[in-house]
């Protein structure tokens, strides 16, 4: 069975500054790429192989990166991880420059297009992801799901943000989980301040 036979996925991508008082500054809408790990994901649950537990094929982790830059005029479907993901080389302190970051994080595996782990840039196979609670999952209708990426005013300050993906939770059922990439896009450099908080809301139609 073929991509085309079964994936009809969309998805668009807003992204606000909410600033303390609570004034909010859309900087950014605009469509994203669904990539092709959605489609491994799928395929694998309506296989029926993979994880046993249908909750592995959950989108529940995202990750924000630095060098998306590199990316935006020829980024695709292609993609399997961030040009530059937050965490890997400084380690989980470009998440958490604060002791007050209220930003939930987990270190596991990352998918590599073949399946494989994919190696972070010390070569290693472990890489920071950032979750998705449950209450920032909001079923929008019948078709869409809404996903609400929270970055506190504690978390990334300092950074140059460019670059956003989601992943699926553990769609192989390994142990460690083995993360994969189901919709990335890469945007205009958002410099991170204590002055406001990020939110993503991206919305996926099914």
């Amino acid at each position: 069975m073929k991509n085309s036979d079964y994936l009809d996925v969309s998805g668009h991508l807003e992204i606000y500054k909410v600033y303390s008082d609570g004034t909010e500054e859309k900087v950014f809408d605009d469509k994203n790429t669904i990539t092709s790990g959605m489609g491994v994901g799928l395929g694998l649950l309506y296989a029926g192989s993979g994880a046993a537990d249908i909750t592995n094929f959950q989108i529940r982790y995202f990750q924000l990166g630095t060098k998306g830059d590199t990316k935006i005029g020829n980024y695709g479907v292609s993609e399997t991880l961030l040009a530059s993901a937050l965490g890997q080389e400084d380690q989980l302190e470009q998440y958490k420059i604060s002791n007050e970051s209220t930003l939930p994080m987990v270190y596991h595996e990352l998918m590599d297009w073949n399946g494989d782990a994919k190696l972070d840039s010390g070569g290693g196979s472990n890489w920071y992801f950032a979750e998705i609670s449950d209450n920032a999952i909001k079923r929008v209708d019948l078709n869409s799901v809404t996903y609400i990426l929270y970055v506190d005013r504690n978390s990334c300050n300092g950074i140059d943000i460019d670059e956003v993906g989601l992943f699926m939770k553990n769609p192989l059922g390994y142990t460690p989980f083995r993360s994969n990439l189901v919709a990335y896009r890469p945007f205009s450099s958002i410099t991170k301040t204590d002055d406001f908080s990020l939110v993503f809301k991206w919305t996926l139609n099914f």
